[in-house]
C-alpha cells in the first residue's frame, strides 16, 4: 500500500512555488522535494524491496510440492559365513515421495502470504513514521530560521531604542544608565541570535540525516509558518482512522491466525508416504519389486492444539483491535482540539494583542523621544512586543507540529506547509 503521504506530497510539488535546481547549500528547498530525497536516498525505506523479495520467496518456498527422494538400501553383506561378501547381499533402489492434501498447502501458502502482508504493514508504518519525522524536522528548520530572523529583529529594534536613549541623553533630557539598560538588551538580543545561528545549524543537519546525508545540502528552506490550514470535521478525520497501517496490521494479524487455523485444520489430515522401488538379490541373482506405504498415527490430536491457539490469538488480536482504535480515535480528538486552540491563539495574536502592541510600542516610541514617556515604558513596549511576535510564531510551529499528528495518525498526507511568501510579526 502506498502511503497518501507521498502521493499527496507529490501532488503538493506542482502547486507550490519554489526555486528550482537542488545544487547543495544553494537554492530553497521545499517540503516536496525533501520527501523525494528522502524517498530516493533513505537507506531504510531503500531496503523495502529485499523485505518485499524475501515474502515473494516465502510464498513461492510455501507454495511447493513435497520433493521425490530416492534412496538405496545394501543388505547383508560383509557378515560371517556365506554373507561375507557380497554375494548373499540385496540392494534396494526406492523412490518415495510424501503426498499430502491440497488443503495443507494451501494452507502453507495462506500462512507465507499472510506473514508477507504483515511485513508490508509494518514497512509502512516504518514509512509513514519517516515521513512524518521529516515534516517535523522540516517545520523545525523553518521555525528555526524565523526565530533567527526574529532575534536579527529585536537586534534593530534594541539599537534603534539605543539611539533614542542615547540622543536624549546628548540633550541632557536623560541620564545615561538609559542607554546602559538598553545597551544590556542589545547585547541580550545579540546572544540570541547567536543561540538561534547554532539552533539553525543542528535542525538542519537533523533535516539532511532524514536523507542519509552527513551534512546540510540545500539552501533556505521555504515555508509559512503561519499559513494555517483549515481543519476538516472531526468525524471526517476519525473515518480515516482505517487507513492507519498500524490498524492495518491488526487486520493482517486475524487473516494470519486464520490462515494458521486452516493449516492446523488441514494438518489434522495425515499425510501417506508412498514408497516404490527395485531390489536385487545377489545370492539368486534376481530382481524384485518393492513397495511401501507408511501412515502416520494421531495427527489429528498432535494438529488441534494448534488450531485452538491460531483461534485464541485471532480473538486476542481483535480485541486489541478494538481498544487500539479506540485509544487513536481518543487521542485523535485531543489533538484536534489543540489544533483549534492554535488556530484561535494565532488568531487573536494577529487580530487583537500584535495591532495593540504595535499602536502602543509607536506611540510610546514617539512620545518617548519629547518626553511624555519613561525610558522603563520603552522598553517594556518593545519587548513585549517582540515577546508577542516570538509567542505568535511557537503557536504556527505548534500547529503543523499537531497537523503532522493528525496526519500519522490517520495515515494521510501533510499538504499543509505551503511556501507562499514568509512570515511576519
Amino acid at each position: 500500500m502506498l502511503s497518501r503521504i507521498l502521493i499527496l506530497w507529490l501532488i503538493m510539488a506542482t502547486s507550490l512555488s519554489f526555486a528550482q535546481g537542488d545544487a547543495p547549500g544553494g537554492l530553497h528547498l521545499t517540503l516536496p522535494q525533501a520527501a523525494a530525497r528522502v524517498l530516493e536516498r533513505n537507506p531504510h525505506l531503500q531496503s523495502a524491496r529485499f523485505g518485499r523479495s524475501a515474502a515473494e520467496a516465502q510464498v513461492s518456498a510455501a507454495s511447493m510440492t513435497p520433493q521425490w527422494s530416492v534412496s538405496l538400501d545394501v543388505e547383508d553383506f560383509l557378515g560371517t559365513g556365506p554373507l561375507s561378501g557380497f554375494d548373499g547381499s540385496q540392494s534396494t533402489l526406492r523412490l518415495s515421495r510424501i503426498f499430502e492434501s491440497d488443503d495443507a498447502r494451501a494452507g502453507r501458502v495462506a500462512v507465507a502470504s499472510a506473514l508477507g502482508s504483515q511485513t508490508g504493514n509494518i514497512f509502512e508504518a516504518e514509512r509513514l513514521d519517516t515521513l512524518a519525522l521529516l515534516a517535523r524536522r522540516f517545520v523545525n528548520v523553518v521555525y528555526q530560521q524565523e526565530t533567527l530572523r526574529l532575534a536579527e529583529q529585536s537586534v534593530k529594534v534594541w539599537e534603534a531604542a539605543r539611539a533614542l536613549a542615547l540622543a536624549r541623553e546628548r540633550a541632557g533630557a536623560a541620564p545615561a544608565v538609559d542607554r546602559l539598560r538598553t545597551e544590556i538588551r542589545v547585547a541580550n538580543a545579540n546572544l540570541q541570535v547567536e543561540n538561534a545561528q547554532h539552533e539553525l545549524k543542528a535542525t538542519r543537519r537533523l533535516l539532511a540525516a532524514t536523507w542519509g546525508s552527513p551534512s546540510p545540502d540545500f539552501g533556505h528552506a521555504r515555508g509559512a509558518l503561519c499559513s494555517l490550514s483549515d481543519l476538516p470535521p472531526f468525524e471526517e478525520l476519525a473515518a480515516r482512522i482505517s487507513q492507519n497501517p498500524d490498524l492495518l496490521r491488526f487486520a493482517t494479524e486475524q487473516r494470519l491466525r486464520a490462515a494458521e487455523a486452516q493449516l492446523a485444520s488441514a494438518r489434522q489430515r495425515p499425510d501417506w508416504t508412498l514408497s516404490a522401488g527395485i531390489r536385487h538379490t545377489a545370492l539368486i541373482d534376481e530382481q524384485s519389486l518393492v513397495f511401501s506405504v507408511s501412515v502416520p498415527l494421531g495427527a489429528k490430536s498432535r494438529a488441534e492444539p494448534g488450531r485452538r491457539r491460531a483461534n485464541a490469538l485471532a480473538g486476542q488480536s481483535e480485541l486489541r483491535e478494538q481498544a487500539f482504535e479506540l485509544d487513536v480515535q481518543a487521542t485523535l480528538f485531543d489533538i484536534y482540539q489543540e489544533v483549534l486552540h492554535t488556530v484561535h491563539e494565532v488568531g487573536v495574536f494577529d487580530g487583537e494583542i500584535l495591532p495593540k502592541a504595535r499602536a502602543i510600542r509607536n506611540e510610546i516610541e514617539d512620545g518617548y523621544s519629547v518626553g511624555r514617556f519613561s525610558h522603563t515604558a520603552l522598553l517594556s513596549a518593545q519587548a513585549e512586543l517582540l515577546a508577542a511576535a516570538a509567542a505568535r510564531l511557537d503557536a504556527c510551529a505548534d500547529h503543523h507540529r499537531l497537523l503532522i499528528d493528525i496526519e500519522r495518525l490517520t495515515g494521510g498526507a501533510s499538504t499543509w506547509l505551503t511556501t507562499d511568501g514568509e512570515d511576519s510579526p
